[in-house]
């Protein structure tokens, strides 16, 4: 009989408390946005945090509380930023397109190595304990922290430097948090050439470390039709919105560390009017 009042009591209490949970569930619950759903499910799942929120629901959710008209997903491209704009009923700002670029040269072949890194496999490590076996304190330590932090395949080691595969890049900048020398930047897609270096010394001793490494000796400003180059930080740099791209820079440069970019021509003003 005990055993059986003990049984009662217990269902009862469990069965108010089940009571309890249902009302207090109901009167707090929070009502999800529709258009939250909505958003995610043309976002391209790549939770890659490029967009500054925790993953692509995230995102969601900002976009349909707020209609930020600043919001992007740049890795999902103008297609999806339109579906965005068509569910909130309003124009999203696009993005134009853009790419990683690792700007270094310097392999194991054209910079000077001292000594060998022992420890662990990681550019972040390596530039904490001994700065890698690179005797330049700007390049790339080539350990490979960019590679694992990309999700998408699109970065590899080779003989000691970061190359970016552009077709497999989806901008979603991870690369480039996770570089501790800061080399990995976005350039626009279609730019058509890079200064590939990134140390800030000058002269003599960049060309004792480095065969291929920028002195900022200027004459490729100098020398720019466009004027699209300028000392900036300590660094020689490209703007892409006014570059034509007419190979100045590269003919001028003594250091050979400008170089035209995969699909760029150059332009021949020249050649171009005589055959007008």
């Amino acid at each position: 009989m005990e055993i059986v009042e003990a049984t009662l009591f217990l269902a009862v209490l469990a069965g108010l408390l089940s009571l309890v949970l249902i009302v207090v569930s109901k009167k707090f619950a929070v009502e999800e946005n529709p258009l939250v759903k909505e958003i995610d499910e043309v976002l391209p799942q790549y939770n890659c945090g490029a967009c500054g929120f925790p993953g692509c629901s995230g995102f969601a959710q900002h976009m349909a509380d707020t209609k930020d008209p600043d919001g992007l997903c740049t890795p999902g491209g103008p297609d999806i930023q339109s579906a965005i704009a068509a569910i909130l009923g309003m124009e999203v700002k696009e993005a134009a397109p853009t790419t990683a670029h690792v700007f270094c040269r310097g392999d194991n072949d054209l910079a000077k190595a001292d000594g060998e890194y022992i420890g662990i496999a990681d550019c972040i490590a390596a530039d904490l304990i001994s700065g890698g076996e690179k005797v330049c304190p700007y390049g790339c330590l080539g350990l490979g922290s960019c590679v694992v932090a990309c999700d998408f395949d699109a970065i590899v080691v080779n003989n000691g430097i970061a190359v970016i595969l552009e077709d497999a890049c989806v901008a979603c900048g991870r690369c480039v948090d996770s570089c501790p020398r800061k080399i990995i930047s976005m350039v626009p897609k279609g730019a058509k050439v890079a200064i590939e270096c990134n140390s800030r010394d000058k002269g003599a001793p960049v060309k004792k470390y480095c065969t291929v490494g920028c002195t900022t000796c200027q004459l490729c400003a100098k020398n720019c039709p466009d004027e699209a180059i300028s000392l900036v930080d300590g660094n020689m740099v490209i703007d892409h919105a006014k570059c034509t791209f007419q190979g100045k820079c590269i003919e001028v440069c003594p250091q050979n560390c400008i170089h035209a970019l995969e699909g760029a021509v150059v332009c021949a003003p020249q050649a171009e009017e005589e055959s007008a």
